[in-house]
């Protein structure tokens, strides 16, 4: 009996022993369901990841961020218009899409407002507190990051577009906003608003010639496989936000809430450095995957001198003429030209 007794003990010993070197995994006191259109292999999924790991950290895993790429939970405005109510808690997605909810954003696609990628992050650091009020105002949602994936070049796959009037006769697609569409009628041409997850068959089946995105989008998408030429146009740079609606945000606990500021400030820090660092690997991948990149255009300023003619005509569109005026004003205050 007591030969059992010992055994038993020994036993109880070793298995306490081993337990000691287990850890539960503890569930997460707050899930927060973050989505976006692009592949994983583009740079938004990159600022997702690296978002969610700040906030696993910041908030000592009291957080869980769950990634839906691919517009797994719908396209960009169906999700924002959830993440607005609040049965979705946030998003990442692009700025022409967030504008039918709040219209201050709109701002940013003024074309040719920003002449790189430096100015638009000095002049959207500038204003973000005043953004995030307006758009907490009009749509529910606050910012906790806005990054820039670059500026929207033009690929085609009919001919090289070097000056302006290149562009007649090609059909190109564009996203669904009215200062783009106005911008490429100025331009001469027609284009034709799609769905983004509509463009890659349509250039497949030649119903478009050429759409306009950043460089890392040609690669991501593949683009490189029935487009052959990019010109390096910067009438816009694409931008976007993480929004989170409002009103979960303002049910987290303040530490949650403080941490979570953090987790975007840092993540749009490094996805800065990182999207310029990226850029000029992107194109040389490119050039090696047979695209043809012809750099900017050799008349660009009657590019910018016919798409600034309209911006008047969008005050009302985005936020207001004295909206605009004022960020037109930081611009040059922030810049110093």
């Amino acid at each position: 009996m007591k030969k059992k007794l010992l055994i038993i003990s020994v036993l109880v010993m070793l298995v306490l022993s081993l337990g000691i070197g287990f850890t539960f995994a503890k569930e997460a006191d707050y899930v927060i369901k973050l989505s976006h259109g692009c592949a994983e292999s583009d740079p938004t999924h990159l600022v997702a990841l690296r978002f969610k790991e700040l906030v696993s950290i910041y908030t000592n895993n009291r957080v869980e961020v769950q990634i839906y790429p691919n517009n797994q939970l719908g396209n960009e405005q169906e999700v924002a218009q959830a993440v607005r109510l609040g049965t979705i808690q946030a998003e990442i997605l692009y700025t022409g899409n967030l504008q039918p909810l709040a219209p201050s954003v709109g701002v940013l696609q003024l074309p040719y407002i920003f002449n790189n990628r430096q100015e638009t992050r000095k002049v959207i650091d500038a204003i973000m507190d005043e953004l995030n009020e307006r758009m907490i105002k009009e749509a529910g949602v606050r910012a906790l990051l806005y990054y820039e994936k670059g500026f929207r070049v033009l690929t085609n796959s009919k001919k090289p577009v070097t000056k302006i009037d290149d562009l007649k006769g090609l059909k190109i697609r564009v996203s669904k906003t009215a200062v783009t569409i106005k911008t490429f009628q100025e331009w001469g041409i027609d284009p034709i608003p799609m769905a983004w997850d509509e463009v890659f068959s349509a250039l497949q089946q030649r119903v478009i010639d050429g759409q306009e995105n950043p460089y890392s989008a040609a690669l991501a998408c593949k683009f490189y496989e029935i487009q052959k030429y990019i010109t390096e146009i910067h009438y816009l740079n694409w931008s976007g936000p993480l929004i989170i609606s409002e009103k979960y945000f303002m049910s987290l606990p303040e530490d949650i809430q403080a941490a979570l500021i953090r987790a975007g400030k840092e993540t749009c820090e490094y996805i800065t450095w990182k999207v310029g660092v990226d850029e000029e690997i992107i194109k040389k991948e490119l050039e090696k995957k047979g695209m043809i990149l012809l750099g900017p255009p050799e008349d660009e300023e009657i590019w910018a001198e016919k798409a600034k003619a309209i911006w008047s005509e969008f005050y009302d569109n985005i936020g207001g003429k004295e909206w605009a005026e004022k960020v037109i004003k930081v611009k040059k205050e922030v810049l110093g030209y």
